[in-house]
């Protein structure tokens, strides 16, 4: 026995249910209707969205078919097309790849391709430099920037070698304070902090041992300088 569940996928009562879905989801939407408080509203709102449906749907197709044609249609093509010809003489190699003649057109994108504009000879991404796109013709990476030529590469080449000599001036003025500190301690030794504390006794040793070379040094020249003034005498009296 199959019972009333056969009745509920025909007639009226598949156009009921697929009713009362559409107002369950209109309502969840943010429409302000219901199917049992206004049913009449409701079906009236469900007849105006599915002929608004279909003529989207037919539009669509349309232009599907505007655009790419139908592959499947029954037109016949025309005559011109199948009989077409011309007088261009066009050499193939044995796997029929094109030795001389008519060249292959390479393929376009829906992209605009080869447009040049404010004055430039070449395309936009035509050069690369520091992981910037620009022109080839002046090497600019402003795309709406104008077309400068040679003058402009020469003029952008003479600005950047000035920034490197500015950059290169401002690190020998930062390293130059170092230098001179440098120098300053390697010949006045370093500076010895004012809470220093030194141990007196080794101090005391330090002090006598650079009075005890002093005194021999000082007596070593004397007696060098006496030695000079004998022999400068001694060759006087002669």
């Amino acid at each position: 026995m199959q019972g009333d569940n056969q009745n509920r996928l025909s007639g009226q009562a598949l156009e009921f249910k697929q009713l009362n879905v559409h107002a369950w989801e209109a309502f969840d939407k943010g429409q302000d209707f219901h199917m049992q408080a206004a049913p009449s509203q409701a079906e009236l709102l469900y007849k105006s969205f599915k002929i608004k449906k279909e003529k989207l749907k037919s539009e669509s197709k349309d232009k599907i078919m505007e655009k790419y044609g139908n592959a499947a249609s029954d037109e016949p093509i025309p005559r011109e097309l199948l009989l077409g010809q011309s007088e261009k003489e066009i050499e193939y190699d044995r796997t029929g790849r094109i030795i001389k003649g008519q060249d292959v057109a390479l393929p376009k994108s829906k992209y605009e391709e080869d447009v040049l504009i404010n004055n430039h000879t070449t395309v936009w991404g035509s050069w690369w430099k520091d992981h910037q796109w620009g022109y080839k013709c002046c090497k600019q990476t402003i795309k709406n920037s104008y077309c400068t030529g040679l003058a402009g590469i020469e003029a952008a080449e003479a600005s950047a070698d000035l920034m490197r000599e500015n950059m290169a001036r401002k690190e020998a003025a930062e390293e130059e304070p170092v230098r001179q500190e440098e120098k300053k301690l390697a010949t006045w030794g370093t500076d010895i902090p004012q809470d220093l504390v030194l141990d007196q006794k080794l101090l005391e040793e330090s002090l006598k041992k650079v009075s005890i070379s002093c005194s021999s040094t000082f007596a070593y020249f004397f007696f060098f300088d006496s030695l000079l003034l004998v022999l400068k005498l001694g060759y006087f009296f002669l």
